[in-house]
């Protein structure tokens, strides 16, 4: 397989302050490395404030990264530039009723990617809304409707639908099942599972459900106080986990 995302040494540190009118800086998250191949999906699990979501906001250049380099289908992505490549990493957020824009019709929710990022005649952008509504199992339908006037799952599919507008190759998802009931969380596996084999997608999969964790990844990240402390194959990492934390978070996540 060929690989898709290289992550080399990345770090960040935020502004806590200053000594002597001299800034001083923490550092959150780093340094980080890892590879993300063709149709894998790595999960990335922790403790809170472990830097998974800081870690996963970097990636789709959502926030700017303090040193290291991402490799992105063989392209160095400069920091300052990152969010021009956002069409190939697509980020599908934790909790689709407060990212999901409450006065807009779905069908413009969906439409504004297109909108930012290509010149697609307006025709063209309605037709593509409609594909990627009945993608995700909606109706073209749903492009009418406002967010309240679906259920949670149906947003969820909106916020899976809205991912995937600029075709991407890879999508992060963050803790995007946690706030699902099971069923419902079970549905959106299903769908995430089948658009992968569908689209050819990569994912990075943030979450704390160890159970998810271990049906879907090819492998896992463990990160602990903003360090990688395991990496490996996800069958290798729960079977003989080689770190304390690992083996703490898997038995704290798991009961």
């Amino acid at each position: 397989m060929n690989t898709l995302l290289e992550v080399n040494n990345l770090t960040k540190s935020f502004k806590v302050g200053y000594r002597w009118l001299i800034p001083q800086y923490q550092r959150a998250l780093g340094p980080i490395s890892f590879n993300l191949e063709e149709q894998q999906t790595l999960s990335i699990v922790g403790n809170s404030g472990s830097g998974k979501t800081t870690l996963a906001r970097i990636l789709v250049g959502a926030e700017q990264r303090t040193s290291g380099e991402i490799i992105l289908e063989g392209e160095q992505l400069e920091v300052k530039k990152h969010i021009q490549r956002c069409c190939a990493i697509r980020m599908i957020f934790q909790d689709a009723n407060t990212s999901l824009n409450p006065r807009m019709r779905i069908g413009n929710l969906l439409e504004e990617p297109l909108k930012f990022a290509t010149d697609m005649p307006a025709k063209e952008r309605e037709k593509e809304v409609y594909s990627k509504l009945r993608q995700v199992g909606l109706l073209p339908e749903h492009a009418h409707f406002y967010p309240h006037m679906i259920s949670g799952g149906q947003k969820q599919r909106i916020a899976v639908a809205r991912a995937l507008m600029l075709n991407p190759h890879i999508i992060v998802a963050d803790e995007a099942l946690s706030v699902l009931d099971m069923s419902v969380r079970s549905q959106i596996i299903n769908l995430l599972l089948r658009l992968q084999k569908e689209m050819g997608l990569s994912y990075i999969f943030v979450s704390h459900n160890i159970n998810v964790v271990r049906h879907i990844s090819d492998k896992v990240m463990v990160l602990d106080q903003g360090q990688v402390v395991e990496l490996g194959d996800t069958e290798q990492v729960f079977k003989s986990p080689k770190h304390d934390q690992t083996r703490k978070l898997l038995y704290t996540l798991g009961h």
